[in-house]
């Protein structure tokens, strides 16, 4: 039985490989990332970039359409920190000049509001409060762009993830390359039973291993830098701030799984962590710490939150429309170009390093939820910012002892954790402990926190819009049914059609829909169609 299970898998995987085959020679790829999707972001044309690869205008249109972020529009951004902290005040401040658009993040939910106009991003100054920015203007009319760097803060007694970030450290920049052997970096690995931090927890080791075991002659890492979750900027200060250590992880793994590429896909809303990130490969190159054997490239999403999801991702990647595959196949045996891919999240490789170069007694364990989360914290807390923390740390110890505690004279009401596809806690559950087993769904761990001024409706209609235009529309059940649950009347028909979401999606954005709606409507109940 076992031997026809794994002869039909194969034959899956074979025929799943050659048809991605036939769409790369198609679309006229080559044989590395980007395609059409690198042609759109450098500006070509559409009948020029159809003319080169032999393809028609609408399949070129196909691609162009899917994403949100090619040109150079002024957006508003409407992550749930902003859309709360004065989001709706901005996007009227900004129509003042012209046509405004929308952003899901912008990753700089610590400076609520922001907005991005081309390849500037603009958010609050932290000495200025919402309506003296909005006055505070520029000659061109805009309001005054300020870099505030992302406060960050360790209650672990070890950081791990933000060891080369904390105040008062020097960053380890090329001494992060220091890796041992391949067995022993997955020695290692097993030992620390590192589960990846970018939503779905599944140990690193084990998918490192599947890749390994395969037969093909050539194989991919890629670091998944599509960092979408509103509330979430940990990937961003790691990308910005300590690149070294994620492109040292990304070597790591190559070594393990003989490796000879790699990519960097970083979101389009992050315009200085690609160029942070290619200078960082660039350095690393000229000091012999990145060789031939390894080569990274950096490749720019273009407006995706569902490119988030590893399969997504690498249509994306491969210059197409980036909507989820079925799996099985897995991209650890069926990847990029058909070919065995790793795909792990910024922060998981970050702390590879460490783990690889600890003595084995040393490294986080032993049981699954060992280890540290670095948590970013935003909202109606006194400071927000990242904060790294053991796993199993209640939130209530995260916001107090970390972010500062609520704002002056604002009682909290709510958090929502892990963005639009998490988990709600009402206020009086904030003693929950952040780890998968107790709260599973918590995701990337990205924390918003809205005090009692907030309506339940309201933060149930923004789930609703969020669900409805980031859903790619490949599946029925996720197509329609995002676009349904605004008009739901009542619960027992909003519970039915999330049932549907979560048994019929094709991937984890539609099923994960459901999970802070359910939490909503336990904890608040009929609040959410009032």
């Amino acid at each position: 039985m076992a031997d026809e299970e794994t002869k039909r898998a194969a034959t899956l995987s074979q025929s799943h490989l050659r048809m991605l085959e036939w769409a790369r020679r198609h679309a006229g790829h080559g044989a590395g990332p980007g395609g059409v999707l690198a042609d759109l972001v450098a500006g070509a044309d559409e009948a020029a970039i159809a003319a080169a690869r032999g393809m028609t205008p609408a399949a070129v249109a196909g691609v162009r359409t899917f994403y949100d972020q090619l040109g150079d529009a002024t957006r508003a951004c409407d992550g749930t920190a902003c859309r709360f902290g004065g989001g709706e005040a901005l996007a009227r401040r900004l129509a003042l000049t012209g046509a405004v658009g929308t952003v899901r993040c912008l990753g700089l939910c610590y400076a609520a509001p922001s907005f991005q106009a081309g390849d500037r991003v603009f958010a609050r100054p932290a000495d200025l409060g919402l309506e003296a920015w909005l006055a505070d203007t520029d000659e061109g009319g805009w309001p005054r762009e300020v870099r505030r760097p992302i406060p960050r803060a360790a209650l672990a007694e070890t950081p791990i993830v933000l060891r080369n970030v904390l105040p008062g450290r020097e960053a380890a920049g090329l001494a992060e390359y220091e890796l041992p052997e391949a067995e022993h970096i997955l020695t290692a690995l097993e030992a620390s039973r590192l589960r990846g931090r970018g939503g779905a927890a599944f140990p690193t080791a084990a998918k490192w291993r599947a890749a390994r075991d395969t037969t093909a002659s050539r194989r991919f890492v890629i670091a998944n830098g599509d960092e979408g979750d509103p509330g979430s900027f940990t990937d961003r200060l790691l990308l910005e701030e300590d690149p070294h250590a994620v492109l040292a992880g990304m070597l790591a793994c190559a070594r393990v799984i003989g490796a000879a590429r790699g990519v960097v896909y970083i979101r389009a809303e992050y315009p200085r962590a690609q160029i942070v990130v290619r200078e960082a490969i660039a350095a690393a190159r000229a000091a012999g710490r990145l060789d031939a054997s390894f080569e990274i490239e950096v490749v720019s999403g273009a407006g995706s939150y569902v490119c988030g999801e590893e399969t997504a991702l690498l249509r994306s990647i491969e210059g197409l429309r980036g909507e989820p595959s079925p799996k099985p196949p897995f991209p650890s045996e069926c990847g990029l170009f058909g070919l065995p891919t790793v795909v792990q999240n910024v922060e998981t490789l970050a702390v590879v390093p460490w783990i690889a170069r600890a003595p084995l007694d040393r490294v986080p364990g032993p049981h699954p939820g060992s280890g540290t989360k670095a948590v970013s914290v935003s909202g109606a807390v006194a400071r927000p910012g990242v904060v790294e923390v053991a796993l199993g740390t209640p939130l209530a110890t995260v916001l107090r002892e970390g972010a500062g505690g609520p704002l002056l004279g604002r009682r909290w009401k709510l958090a929502l954790v892990g963005g639009p596809m998490g988990r709600v806690l009402p206020a009086e559950r904030f003693d929950t402990p952040l780890s998968y087993e107790a709260l599973p769904g918590m995701g990337h761990a990205g924390v918003v926190v809205l005090d009692k001024t907030v309506r339940i409706r309201d933060l149930a209609e923004h789930l609703f819009e969020f669900a409805r235009a980031e859903s790619c529309g490949t599946c029925a059940p996720c197509r329609i049914g995002t676009a349904r649950l605004r008009d739901m009347p009542d619960r027992g028909r909003l519970e039915r059609l999330l049932d549907t979401l979560e048994m019929g999606s094709l991937c984890g954005f539609g099923q994960g829909v459901p999970r802070p709606l359910r939490d909503l409507l336990e904890h608040f109940g009929d609040e959410v169609f009032a």
